[in-house]
């Protein structure tokens, strides 16, 4: 695989300090192939969607965040599961993200969705949402593997890091395979 310094942007659909979903998402940008680097934006200062704020311009956290969007080569989403779905946070952010009032900074944008649960199925039914409105937001989601985290607090010791060898595994094979899905994406645009 060669790649060319990939920069991949992360988020998490958790805004809570110690989020079980932005600790997945910092192993896996400790996981990143060698030539590519994650950085992660966090979500808290996005306000909720309202139309009638584009009329000037984004409001600057989101423009903030679209810059971000935009200057990645991958967006990562790392979601919990909310009620069975995703975040109300995380959709908010897809939203303001993929409006076309301004501009969508999705379309055509790789992507790779994964989630962290305490229920034992870990979030298939948030990551499905998710991927539904990436992929009308006109990203490249890619659709294998899929990585679903069940019982994730028996695989996060009390400093915060992810201590499950077969997990980390997974995050490390889930980053390469994103990595050759966004080289591969690169090379169809």
């Amino acid at each position: 695989m060669s790649t060319n310094h990939l920069k991949i942007l992360g988020i998490s659909g958790s805004l809570r300090k110690d989020s079980f979903n932005r600790t997945i998402l910092r192993e896996m940008a400790r996981h990143t192939p060698e030539g590519a680097d994650v950085s992660i934006f966090n979500l808290k200062h996005v306000p909720l969607f309202n139309a009638d704020l584009e009329e000037n311009g984004d409001p600057e956290a989101v423009e903030d965040f679209k810059e971000s969007i935009l200057e990645a080569d991958g967006f990562l989403i790392v979601t919990p599961e909310y009620s069975h779905g995703m975040p109300g946070v995380l959709k908010n952010a897809l939203d303001w993200a993929a409006s076309v009032t301004n501009r969508n900074v999705l379309d055509k944008k790789p992507a790779y969705v994964l989630g962290a649960s305490p229920a034992p199925l870990g979030t298939a039914l948030s990551q499905a949402q998710v991927k539904q409105t990436l992929a009308a937001a006109g990203a490249f989601v890619l659709q294998q593997p899929e990585l679903y985290i069940g019982k994730v607090p028996s695989k996060i010791d009390e400093a915060g890091r992810l201590q499950d060898d077969s997990t980390k595994t997974r995050l490390h094979q889930a980053m390469e395979a994103f990595v050759e899905w966004i080289e591969t994406m690169k090379g169809n645009n």
